[in-house]
């Protein structure tokens, strides 16, 4: 006879493999309410709390050095000093904080970029590679390299308030004295924007030794000075669109669209880049030579001022009583019949008498 038969109330025995049915009715009830509230949203929550707790604890977990990481920070700083390899604080943290230090930034700037200046003969690729991943390192600021440029020539930094020109110009001078190699190429990190003025100042030193650069940029650092050209559209900043000039990045449609049609028409910027694409149109139509025995390299540019994006954008500016759409219209006017007829370019573009009184204001970085 069961339990219920005796009226008795049945209970389970932990352990006991068989039961009754009213037990299995019983504790299978049982068994639904918790699965009910086990699914509850609060109970999730909790759930969730507690797995992301736990995994929180195993990020803390401690992971196990390597042997490189367990030797002292002097014999690192050593180690990165004979093997030159500036990756190596990349490898972890823990080598980032250790080989991090001022003194020891000042030496590997040293030991890279000596034997690329007072060149008597030609740097070899090795040292080349080396003072580049150099100058795109992070700590490599215009602020640090400044300072190296004062202790090379031995002077102190004392720049005087509304003297900056003159201290850009000194620095410039003194990067040159240390005749670099001609063949060190400028870190991608200077060709994009933001344009700080830090960035430009740091950019105009580095090509000080250089006149304009017929064989320009190539591969990824010419899509990046590109786009440095379009940054500094839009910005504004003169500095940058003079220095990309100089390094021999050439102006395109895109460029002038995006002066005219996205960033307002801005007259400084345009009137630039206008005399810019001036020039090059009619060095390309002129064959490309400078007359002076010397190939010029540089790639011909297709620059078309009767696009029909631009003078939409001037009628349509015109029409809104926008003094920019008339002023427009005549510069293009007058620049497309000057490159179609080969005049000068120095005397290429200039403002309609309605416009002279709107003087060029050459913007600089901030």
């Amino acid at each position: 006879m069961t339990a219920l038969e005796h009226g008795k109330t049945p209970i389970r025995i932990r352990g006991k493999r068989s039961a009754c049915k009213a037990e299995k009715w019983h504790f299978g009830k049982q068994r639904k309410h918790l699965q009910v509230i086990m699914s509850s949203p609060a109970t999730s929550e909790i759930s969730s709390q507690a797995a992301s707790g736990a995994s929180r604890a195993l990020k803390r977990r401690k992971v196990a050095l390597s042997r490189l990481e367990q030797l002292p920070a002097e014999l690192i700083q050593e180690i990165l000093l004979h093997s030159g390899n500036l990756d190596l604080p990349l490898a972890s943290p823990r080598l980032a904080s250790q080989l991090s230090g001022k003194q020891l930034q000042w030496q590997l700037t040293k030991q890279a970029l000596s034997p690329i200046i007072h060149c008597t003969s030609t740097a070899t690729s090795q040292e080349l590679r080396r003072a580049e991943r150099l100058l795109s390192s992070r700590f490599m600021t215009w602020t640090f390299f400044g300072q190296w440029l004062d202790d090379q020539a031995g002077v102190q930094s004392d720049v005087q308030p509304g003297s900056s020109d003159n201290a850009d110009r000194h620095q410039s001078n003194q990067w040159t004295s240390l005749r670099p190699s001609a063949d060190l190429v400028v870190p991608v990190k200077l060709l994009h924007g933001p344009w700080t003025r830090d960035k430009t100042k740091f950019l105009r030193v580095l090509t000080a030794n250089s006149t304009d650069n017929l064989t320009g940029l190539t591969g990824f650092a010419s899509e990046v000075a590109h786009t440095g050209l379009i940054d500094a559209t839009r910005e504004q900043c003169m500095d940058a669109l003079e220095l990309l000039r100089r390094l021999g990045v050439a102006p395109d449609q895109e460029l002038l669209r995006a002066d005219i049609t996205d960033f307002g028409c801005q007259r400084d910027t345009v009137m630039y880049i206008l005399r810019w694409c001036a020039s090059e149109v009619m060095r390309c139509t002129a064959g490309g030579g400078d007359g002076g025995g010397v190939k010029d390299t540089r790639p011909n540019v297709d620059i078309d001022f009767l696009d029909p994006v631009l003078w939409a954008w001037a009628e349509k500016a015109r029409k809104a009583g926008d003094a920019k759409g008339e002023w427009l219209t005549k510069t293009l006017k007058r620049v497309s019949s000057i490159t179609a007829n080969g005049d000068d370019t120095q005397d290429a573009i200039e403002l309609s008498s309605n416009s002279s009184s709107s003087s060029l204001h050459v913007h600089t970085c901030d």
